[in-house]
C-alpha cells in the first residue's frame, strides 16, 4: 500500500480518537450521574452494550496500529502517539465500570486498573526510548 495513502488514513484515525475520548468521558458522565440520580448502581442492559462498543472501538484500532502489516511501512515513532492514545482511551473506559464494580467487589479491580495503567506507561515511555534511539543510529 502507498505511503502517502497511510499517512491520509493514519490522521483519519487521529479524529476518530477524538470521538472515541469523547464517548469515553460521555460514559463516565453518565456514570456518575446515573448514581447521584439514582443513588444505584444499576445501570440499563443497553449501558454495558455501548461500554462494550466504546471498547472494541478504542482497542482493535490500536492493536492493528501497533502490529499491522500494512502500517509497519510508516516509522513507529510517527504512529505511537495514536496507538497510545487508543490504548488510554480504552484504559479510561474501564472507570465506570469501575465505578459500578468498585463498592461490590475487593480492591483487586483498583489494583488491576492501576496496574494496566502503570504497564501503559511503562510501555509508551520504553518504545518511545526505543524508537528515539533507532532514529538517532540511523541519522547520526
Amino acid at each position: 500500500m502507498d505511503i502517502d495513502i497511510l499517512q491520509k488514513r493514519l490522521e483519519i484515525w487521529k479524529h476518530i480518537l477524538f470521538i472515541l475520548v469523547g464517548a469515553s468521558f460521555t460514559l463516565l458522565l453518565q456514570a456518575f450521574l446515573n448514581y447521584q440520580e439514582s443513588g444505584s448502581l444499576v445501570y440499563p442492559t443497553t449501558w454495558y452494550g455501548v461500554w462494550f462498543v466504546v471498547q472494541l472501538a478504542a482497542f482493535l484500532p490500536g492493536f492493528v496500529l501497533l502490529w499491522g502489516r500494512h502500517w509497519a511501512q510508516i516509522p513507529l515513532l510517527e504512529r505511537l502517539n495514536t496507538i497510545f492514545g487508543y490504548f488510554a482511551v480504552t484504559w479510561f473506559t474501564f472507570v465506570p465500570v469501575g465505578i459500578r464494580v468498585g463498592p461490590y467487589s475487593p480492591k483487586t479491580f483498583n489494583y488491576l486498573w492501576l496496574g494496566f495503567g502503570v504497564a501503559l506507561v511503562v510501555c509508551y515511555g520504553w518504545l518511545r526510548r526505543k524508537t528515539q534511539g533507532m532514529r538517532n543510529e540511523i541519522f547520526p
